[in-house]
C-alpha cells in the first residue's frame, strides 16, 4: 500500500509564464526551431506537422530539462542541452499523435486530431516521422543519451500495453502508479537525467536528483491530469470531460472512489465498469458515484505527496533562480487547471 501524506499543502497562485520566465528566451527559441527542424520537403507532411505544433502545448518536458540544465550549470545552456530539449518535445508530440490514434480521439488541445482530420494511417506516419527526426538528434548528442531514450521509448510502449490490457478493470493503486510512471514520468525523467549526464560537472548525486525530481514530478503531473479529466472543462483540458472513464481508463479518482464504496459493501461502481457502461445511464450513474465520493480529493492528496518528494529531491542543488523555478513548477502542477 502506498503511503499518502495528509498534511496541509500550500496553495499556489503563480502563473506558468511567470514561473518559466528564467528560460523564456530558450523556450521561444525552441518554439521557433521546432517546425523548422521537422521540415521534410513534402508539402502534405509539413502541413500536418505545422498543424499539430500550432495547436499549442505547454512545452513542459523541454522546459523542465532546460531548467535543470541551467540549475546545475550556473545558468548556462550547452548546445547539446538545447538539442536534447528539441528531441524531447518531438518525442512527446509523436506519442500524443499515436495516443490519439489508439484512443480514436477526436480532439486534442481543443482542436481536431490528426487522425480525425486526415485519417489514422496518415496520423501514424506523421508521428513516426517526427519520432525518427527526434532520434536523429539524440544520436548526434552521444551514445548514452540515445540509450537512455531507447529505454524510455520501451517503457512508453509497455505503458500503452498496460493501459490497453487494464481497460474497464479496477486496478490497484500500485498498478496505476506503475502505468503512470511508464506513460508519463519516464519522458520527464529521460530529459533531466540526460541533461545531467551531458553536463561535465554533474556527479552521481546530481544525476540521482534529476531522476528523482522528474520521476515524482511526472507521476504527480499524470495524477492531476486524471483529476482534471473529471473536474475540468472541454475548453480547459481540450477533450470531453470524463472521456477517460468512458473509454475504460481507470485512474486514481476512480480507484479511490471504488475503494471507498467497496469498504461499505457497495460494488455498484465496479459492476458498472465491469459491464463497460451498457448505456449512457450506466455512465452517468458511475459519474455520480465518483463525484459523491472522496475519490478526487484523495487523488489530489496523492499528487501532492509526489510533489513534495520531487521538491525534496532538489536539496542537493545549490539555490538559484532555475532551481526555484523547478520548485515553483512542482507547486503549480497541483493547482493547474489545464
Amino acid at each position: 500500500m502506498l503511503n499518502i501524506l495528509t498534511e496541509k499543502f500550500p496553495k499556489y497562485s503563480k502563473k506558468l509564464d511567470q514561473i518559466l520566465k528564467p528560460v523564456e528566451k530558450d523556450l521561444s527559441l525552441l518554439e521557433d526551431n521546432l517546425t523548422g527542424n521537422l521540415y521534410s520537403g513534402n508539402s502534405d507532411l509539413d502541413k500536418m506537422v505545422r498543424y499539430f505544433f500550432n495547436s499549442g502545448g505547454k512545452r513542459l518536458r523541454p522546459a523542465v530539462s532546460i531548467l535543470f540544465s541551467k540549475a546545475i550549470n550556473k545558468g548556462h545552456l550547452l548546445p547539446d542541452n538545447f538539442e536534447l530539449a528539441l528531441a524531447i518535445e518531438m518525442i512527446h508530440t509523436a506519442s500524443l499523435i499515436h495516443d490519439d490514434v489508439i484512443d480514436n480521439s477526436e480532439t486534442r488541445r481543443g482542436v481536431m486530431t490528426l487522425n480525425k482530420k486526415w485519417g489514422a494511417k496518415t496520423a501514424v506516419i506523421t508521428g513516426d516521422y517526427i519520432l525518427s527526426r527526434a532520434l536523429t538528434r539524440l544520436i548526434s548528442i552521444n551514445t548514452p543519451v540515445a540509450e537512455i531514450f531507447s529505454k524510455t521509448l520501451n517503457e512508453l510502449c509497455i505503458g500503452e500495453i498496460l493501459q490497453k490490457n487494464q481497460n474497464y478493470k479496477i486496478i490497484s493503486l500500485e498498478d496505476y502508479i506503475n502505468k503512470s510512471e511508464k506513460k508519463t514520468a519516464r519522458l520527464f525523467m529521460a530529459g533531466t537525467e540526460c541533461a545531467a549526464v551531458i553536463t561535465p560537472q554533474a556527479n552521481n548525486l546530481i544525476i540521482n536528483a534529476a531522476r528523482s525530481y522528474s520521476l515524482n514530478f511526472g507521476i504527480a503531473f499524470q495524477i492531476i491530469d486524471d483529476i482534471l479529466n473529471f473536474n475540468g472543462t472541454l475548453q480547459q483540458i481540450g477533450k470531453p470531460v470524463a472521456s477517460d472513464l468512458k473509454n475504460g481508463i481507470i485512474t486514481a479518482p476512480v480507484i479511490f472512489a471504488n475503494r471507498e464504496y467497496e469498504e461499505k459493501g457497495d460494488f455498484t461502481l465496479k459492476n458498472l465498469i465491469d459491464r463497460k457502461f451498457r448505456n449512457e445511464k450506466d455512465f452517468e450513474r458511475a459519474l455520480r458515484i465518483i463525484f459523491d465520493s472522496d475519490g478526487i480529493n484523495k487523488a489530489r492528496i496523492l499528487a501532492e505527496n509526489y510533489i513534495q518528494k520531487a521538491i525534496s529531491s532538489l536539496d542537493v542543488i545549490e539555490n538559484n533562480s532555475y532551481k526555484q523555478a523547478l520548485i515553483d513548477l512542482a507547486y503549480y502542477t497541483a493547482e493547474r487547471k489545464s
